[in-house]
């Protein structure tokens, strides 16, 4: 067996199974933001963060692309697409969620992302990428009432007076959205998930590091912390496990299945904190665990 098919044979598997892959996304996705809490705590800072992450997921990967004999795709048009998507997927609501969080308060955040699922959904269908049909649909609806019971006790923490900041929050969900529709349509021709991924990572990378003075000082960043090395080897690990699943996701799922990856991350999310942390499981929190597989099951179905 040759060492290209050796990288194969994980993604050929999941292949069989979107649903499967679905549930390894949002179990990474959960473990990433456990250890993204555990990274700040232990003085690391967001943008600082955002950048190790990335560019250490970037010096895993690379490799591995280079062992498989692939390229990153590097016209014009990619290049175009590596930083429109790092624009809409990244900077937009990362800088725009600063303020949220600031005004809002952080519980909105996460609730609102929420609804990229249905504006995913929207969105391929009124431009004709994947067409509404009722199975899928209803398991989008059921995902979203899963959810919705998993934050229902941070909705009472959202400061709905802050009325403009609680509209422009819409913004975030139609980013993620906009990026799942993006990458799907323009995914650049013959490339794989480990060499798309491979594209992102470097535009994204850039554009933290273009960011970051702006909103950090850079100069106070520490790295040479027993405690900080070691979240942030855990962080570039996730991170690099994180950007070639999704992308391989994506490329079999399609952008509407996809984006059930935040119903997904969040039920991992209750499930590891009641392991980790001792959180009590309620019976609503298992009804919304329960909903959002269900509603995942749905919406792979192919209609009949």
């Amino acid at each position: 067996m040759t060492q290209q098919e050796v990288l194969r044979l994980p993604v050929s598997y999941a292949a069989r199974s979107p649903l499967i892959l679905l549930a390894l996304c949002g179990l990474v996705f959960a473990t990433r933001i456990m250890i993204s809490k555990a990274a700040l705590n232990a003085g690391m800072q967001p943008f600082q963060l955002a950048l190790v992450a990335n560019v250490g997921a970037g010096m895993v990967l690379l490799p591995l692309l280079a062992a498989s004999g692939q390229g990153i795709p590097r016209q014009r048009s990619h290049i175009l697409l590596y930083l429109v998507l790092g624009i809409i997927s990244f900077i937009v609501p990362t800088v725009l969620g600063y303020y949220i969080v600031d005004r809002v308060g952080p519980a909105y955040t996460s609730t609102v992302y929420s609804l990229s699922p249905l504006l995913t959904m929207s969105f391929a269908a009124g431009l004709g990428i994947e067409r509404m049909y009722l199975r899928r649909f209803a398991g989008i609806l059921i995902g979203l009432a899963g959810m919705a019971a998993l934050v229902q006790q941070q909705l009472a923490e959202i400061d709905f007076s802050q009325t403009v900041w609680v509209l422009l929050g819409i913004i975030v969900p139609a980013c993620a959205a906009a990026g799942n529709i993006i990458r799907t349509a323009y995914w650049p021709k013959g490339s794989s998930a480990l060499a798309f991924s491979c594209g992102i990572l470097l535009s994204s990378s850039l554009m933290v590091a273009l960011v970051a003075p702006f909103f950090e000082a850079p100069s106070s960043w520490v790295f040479f912390d027993r405690d900080i090395l070691f979240w942030i080897g855990c962080m570039v690990a996730t991170s690099a496990s994180s950007y070639l699943l999704n992308f391989r996701l994506q490329e079999i799922g399609g952008p509407v299945f996809f984006s059930q990856l935040g119903y997904w991350g969040t039920g991992f999310g209750v499930v590891l904190a009641a392991m980790l942390f001792n959180d009590v499981l309620t019976v609503l929190s298992v009804a919304g665990l329960a909903a959002i597989i269900a509603g995942g099951v749905l919406a792979n179905r192919k209609r009949a």
